[in-house]
This record gives C-alpha cells, structure tokens and sequence, in this order.
C-alpha cells in the first residue's frame, strides 16, 4: 500500500469516528475497493450517512483500466464507448455495438491488491484492542468478514455465472429484470444494457410497489435457487417505467449467498417464525453456522433478539416502522450482562442480514406500510 494510501484511510476511520461524513465522502470518492464499498454500505443507514454516500457509484474518481484492449478480449465491436458509472471494484461502460447496447464492467487494475492491504492496514491499527478490555470485540473478525466478502466480488466469471442464474430465473417475469450475461473474463464482464432510472433517480420509489417488488425478487430467489443477491445499495436498481407498468431490474451479481437445502429451509423458518420452542430456533442458527459455544452463551437472548431483527415479518398486519427501535432493543439486549465473547455472526448469515437491511431501509426512509407476514407466508408457506 502507498504511504498516502495508508494516511488517507486512517484519516477515513477518523472522520467516521468524528462523524465528519462530508470528509469521509470527499475521501471515499478516489479510495476504490473496500472505502468506497463502505461507503455504499453506509447508504442503508438513515439520512445522516445517505446525502454523502449516495452519490459514490456515479461521481467518484476514474481509473484507466485500457478499456479498448479489454473489449477486444471480449470479441466486441464497439460503434461507441462512454464511462456509464464508477463503483468500488470496477466502473462500468456503455459500451455500443452492432447487436446492441452493452454494459461493460471492468474491474480496476490491482483492485485485489488494495483491499488486501487496506485490510492489513486496519488489523495493524486495532492489533492493539487484542490488549485492552476491549479484546473480545466483534470488530476484527467483522474486518475478516469484510476482506472475505470483497475479494468474492473480484471474482467476475462466479458473478458472471451467479448472474446468468437469476437471468435464468427471470427472463419471463413481468416485474423483475436481470440483465442477460453476453461474455466475461477475469478482467471484465459483459451485459445486456438496462435501460431506465437508478433507483435514487425515480420519481416514485422507493414506494411500496418498489419494497413488495424487491421483497419479492428476494424470496422468489430463496425458494428457487437457494439464493439471495446481497448487495441492496441504491445503485443496484433500475427501474423502468412504460404505459403506466413499472419494472425493476437489479444490477451487479458480486454479492450473492449460496444456502444448501437445509440453510434455505432455516432462513425460511427464520422469517415464518415457525418455532414452537426454542430449541428449534437454536437448532437453525446452528445449521446457519452459529456455534456452539456462542449459542450456549448467548441463549438468554437469542429468542428475543431474532425477535427484534424479524419483528417487521412477525407482526400480523401492516408494519409501521415508526414503532421499530431496533437499534435500542439490539443494544438493550446486548447489555443485558457482562459476555464473555463477543457476538460473532456467521458470513452467510450476515449476508443476509444486509439484504434484509436493504429493506428495512428503503420501507422505513419512505414510510411504507406492508404487510410483510402476508407476504413470507404466500411465498415460502
């Protein structure tokens, strides 16, 4: 990592500590790779972070990625090429052919290499909590989570083919689009263009036609394919509006969660509620990979806390999210007593979670009231 690298994001971790989001933003936007990856992230959670962060994955800073070179490798005959949008590992291209409008993403040039180091870079700078009280904090093995989940989304043919699946999925559907994948490599992957506005853009959403729709992409993908695309930041959405009929399509495939047969039918039992003791409950979250140690310790709130992070699907009728205080009842929970160690989510279960939080957030910021037991229970019931 260069030496300004390495100030730049220790200066990142200032401001947020500050709550200097202006500076922050102004940081993210020519720091690709995990700062502006947490950036987007930071999207999902309210107003203070959204009116900064939004901007990021059309505004930032380009990079020279020899985007003729990389289109001859993919056997394109380009008419025309523009820089469409810039995004945390690659930007993408509107790239124009005899046989259509393409979407070209190009991944950044030792993208890897930075989201390695950068990671090093933060593990170096919290070593120290190893030593404090605060050693069993969650933080570092959440930064592992991280590293793990980004460098996945530098591995565009896995993208390319978790894409083509939903494609697969919902060529037909009337309200979902998935853009078809037309070629990729390692450097770069080729869709179909997606004509419409970003979710940010659209005059009407996100409305309760946009959170039922998404919700149902979501569940549709879960009972299916046993998958669930993880990345719900706004600029993952597009929504295309003709004769009165609205559409959505849903962009960039780099985060998805595979689920096995019984971990599709714990997280379905999961948003059903479907308990009738808690050791059912403990048995699923098992199978999602808690282990042992943390459900034996954590038990005297398990129960209450999935409570909380599924209250929206438990509650029988339209949910109001004026009544959900999740950040305090998660809080009051988790200092219900001294734990030994701390509350270490397992990664698929914690992709799941941000899907989930994509959600909430969009219902909650535009005040959508929805039925969301109904709508788990037409699905996956």
């Amino acid at each position: 990592m260069s030496i300004v690298r390495a100030v730049r994001l220790l200066a990142l971790v200032r401001g947020i500590v500050k709550g200097d989001y202006e500076r922050v933003s102004d940081l993210m936007e020519g720091l690709h790779g995990f700062p502006q990856k947490l950036g987007q992230h930071l999207t999902l959670y309210g107003d203070d972070f959204d009116r900064y962060f939004e901007a990021l994955y059309t505004k930032s800073k380009t990079e020279d990625v020899a985007i003729e070179n990389i289109i001859d490798e993919l056997e394109l005959a380009p008419q025309n090429i523009e820089i469409s949008a810039q995004a945390s590992i690659g930007q993408v291209y509107r790239v124009t052919t005899a046989e259509g409008v393409m979407a070209v993403k190009v991944k950044y040039p030792g993208v890897e290499k930075k989201i390695t180091s950068d990671f090093n870079t933060l593990n170096g700078l919290l070593w120290p909590t190893r030593l404090l009280p605060l050693k069993n904090s969650s933080i570092l093995p959440l930064l592992e989570h991280l590293k793990l989940m980004l460098l996945r989304e530098c591995d565009y043919p896995l993208e390319a083919e978790n894409q083509q699946i939903f494609y697969q999925l919902f060529k037909e559907d009337e309200e979902i689009s998935v853009p078809e994948v037309v070629n990729y490599n390692d450097r770069a992957l080729v869709s179909r263009w997606a004509a419409g506005r970003l979710l940010s853009e659209s005059p009407d959403s996100p409305d309760r036609w946009f959170v039922k729709t998404y919700l149902t992409f979501i569940l549709k993908s879960l009972k299916q394919l046993g998958m669930i695309h993880t990345d719900p930041h706004p600029g993952n959405f597009i929504i295309t509006a003709v004769n009165n009929k609205r559409e959505l399509t849903v962009l960039d495939y780099g985060s998805v969660v595979c689920f096995n047969e019984p971990e599709a039918d714990a997280i379905r039992r999961l948003l059903l509620g479907s308990y009738d003791n808690e050791t059912e409950l403990l048995d699923d979250l098992r199978i999602l990979g808690v282990n042992d140690e943390t459900l034996e310790m954590y038990r005297p709130i398990a129960g209450d806390l999935v409570s909380v992070l599924f209250e929206p699907f438990y509650y029988e009728g339209e949910y109001d999210f004026i009544n959900w205080r999740l950040q305090y009842k998660v809080n009051t929970l988790l200092a219900s007593k001294g734990w030994e160690k701390p509350l270490n989510i397992p990664l698929k279960l914690l992709l799941f979670l941000r899907a989930f939080q994509g959600l909430y957030f969009y219902a909650r910021r535009n005040c959508v009231l929805f039925n969301w037991h109904d709508e788990v229970k037409k699905q996956l019931g």
